[in-house]
């Protein structure tokens, strides 16, 4: 009886028919489950090959039939020297049968939950199952399968997991501390991707997390480009696989470091922000490529050194900080950061934020209409300030209401925010306005801080600014609160 036919005629006996069978197979010949048997489509498999192959993924739970199946499985995999052989796992995986997996894996798919996932980290979760496995009853055996081995076509176990974006399979192979440098060949061209690279290329965000979490190598670089994971997920546009490599330490980034993408000079190459410049200049993906920009910028990287790249994110200037105010509302710790790095006059980013000397800049100015750009800027710091939850005992929050008095405060990125605040709710205030404020284009241009502020205020007693710093240290009184004794009370007045 050929191979095919004798597997069909023992799949429908009972199990311990089956097992009875496979012992007496295993008496006639020691290795016998580690053989490869020839199919009429030229394959060769191993008695677990067959069994995977017929296994069928269930769509709600595992059903009777699934059940007796893996039942002959576990019995193969207990009586097996080599339970490596045909690359049962590999196969398992590339025919989608997720559930096989992880069941060959000795992880039980109740480890990741929807309500569980959702409340705890990826790397939570890794140490979770990496725990459980360990305190298997089955851990000895399942551990013999090799999570570094590679199938005929050299792809590793780790490779062709990433390629299911399966969070549960991820995990339960990286659970066994497989390495998690190993290339595999991808692409038309042959290029040896790492892992790190490959998430990237996916655009995988949680496959990045668990995998830096393993200690990947952040700044390899990839192919004759020679772009790390950073910059080959800018260059890709891969802005989610970016968000996920930015929420690593910076430092072991290398946010500046160049690819062999060269400039006209042909010496030298494109920066992760550069490469989204292009993307922009190409217009592809635009906005996507402005929210990479705001995200890299936030953490730390330098704006582009192309003249006709910083011309064009200045062009896109308040698109560029609403992304940055939107990627830093759960990030109150790089506010003062980014907003003084703003603050640097003559710095690049100062001039790429607020208005420059463009025919753009000279037609507002005509109009009496100044960017609102720096308003977004200060809004960030009001905004973090002003969230209770920030608050502690070395941070004291910033009060937005006209009764609350800022003489006790001394960050003078606060009180400038603050002040910037109150004096376009002024100016907007008023029924007949001068469009062309000194103060108001000052703020607009970007050559304001609170420095500034104070000195002008001294220069101009009867101005607006002096009046707004004045409610400020010694604002109006509350409702109810006893008039008389708020006159009578020592009043600061700025000199």
């Amino acid at each position: 009886m050929d191979f095919v036919s004798e597997m069909n005629k023992i799949l429908q006996m009972e199990l311990e028919q089956f097992k009875e069978f496979i012992q007496k197979k295993q008496e006639e010949d020691k290795n016998y489950l580690e053989k490869l048997f020839w199919l009429p489509n030229g394959s060769q498999m191993t008695v677990l090959n067959y069994l995977i192959e017929q296994y069928s993924e269930p769509k709600l739970g595992i059903d009777d039939a699934n059940r007796d199946l893996l039942a002959k499985i576990d019995f193969v995999l207990h009586e097996a020297k080599d339970v490596n052989v045909g690359e049962p796992l590999h196969q398992a995986i590339v025919t989608g049968k997720i559930s096989l997996a992880l069941h060959l894996l000795g992880v039980d798919e109740n480890n990741f939950t929807p309500e569980e996932s959702e409340k705890t980290d990826v790397l939570s979760i890794l140490s979770k199952v990496r725990k459980k496995i360990e305190e298997s009853f089955n851990y000895v055996k399942r551990c013999f399968f090799d999570v570094d081995k590679r199938d005929g076509y050299g792809r590793t176990m780790l490779s062709l997991a990433l390629d299911t974006k399966r969070q549960e399979l991820l995990i339960a192979i990286l659970a066994r501390n497989p390495i998690v440098h190993a290339t595999t060949l991808r692409s038309s061209a042959y290029v040896p991707f790492q892992p790190i690279h490959q998430a990237v290329v996916l655009d995988y965000a949680e496959g990045i997390t668990l995998l830096a979490g393993m200690g990947a190598q952040l700044t390899n670089p990839l192919g004759s480009m020679r772009d790390t994971p950073v910059i080959l997920a800018a260059r890709l546009g891969k802005i989610n696989a970016l968000a996920a490599l930015l929420e690593l330490p910076t430092q072991s980034l290398s946010l500046e470091s160049e690819n062999n993408h060269l400039f006209e000079d042909k010496q030298t190459g494109h920066t992760a922000v550069e490469e989204l410049c292009e993307r922009m200049a190409n217009e592809n993906d635009k906005a996507d490529a402005l929210r990479g920009i705001a995200m890299l910028i936030c953490r730390g990287a330098e704006p582009p050194r192309n003249e006709k790249m910083r011309n064009l994110l200045s062009s896109n200037r308040v698109a560029l900080l609403k992304a940055v105010s939107t990627y830093l509302a759960d990030k109150p710790q790089l506010v003062d950061a980014f907003v003084e790095r703003c603050h640097l006059r003559e710095s690049a980013l100062h001039n790429i934020v607020y208005a420059d000397h463009s025919w753009g800049s000279s037609i507002r100015h005509l109009l009496g209409v100044p960017s609102e750009a720096a308003l977004i800027v200060e809004e960030l710091v009001t905004r973090k300030y002003s969230d209770p939850s920030f608050a502690s005992e070395n941070v004291s929050s910033l009060s937005t209401t006209a009764t609350e008095n800022l003489r006790s405060e001394r960050n003078p990125l606060k009180l400038y925010a603050e002040f910037v605040r109150r004096y376009t709710q002024a100016y907007d205030s008023q029924m007949i306005t001068n469009r062309w404020s000194t103060m108001r284009w000052m703020i607009a241009e970007g050559n304001c801080d609170w420095d500034t502020v104070v000195r002008y205020s001294k220069n101009h007693p009867t101005s607006r600014t002096r009046i707004v710093l004045n409610e400020m240290f010694n604002p109006i009184p509350r409702v109810h609160e006893d008039i008389e004794s708020q006159q009578n009370s020592p009043r600061v007045v700025l000199k």
